[in-house]
């Protein structure tokens, strides 16, 4: 899990047992500079997508972002089927 939303108390447990897998929190890796401010959870969305930008800008590879997308969209489906169950 990330984002700020990874802080709330219970949260990652509570993904376990939703999703039946293993959860962790996870921090931005890899990065230089105002590290002490950028290495919490809330900063990895925007850290990630810097990676990611910065990597497709590079290998101007169109394979990377549709395989991104395909991920993202498993993801948001699942989340949503969750969301319907329970809500």
């Amino acid at each position: 899990m990330t984002g700020g939303a990874a802080q709330i108390e219970g949260l990652a447990a509570c993904a376990q047992r939703v999703f039946h897998t293993q959860v962790r929190i996870g921090a931005p890796l890899n990065i230089t500079g105002l590290t002490d401010y950028a290495q919490e959870p809330y900063y990895s969305t925007a850290v990630g997508l810097l990676h990611y930008g910065k990597e497709s800008h590079l290998s101007g590879e169109a394979e990377v972002e549709k395989r991104v997308t395909a991920s993202v969209g498993s993801w948001i489906k699942r989340l949503n089927s969750w969301l319907r169950k329970e809500f």
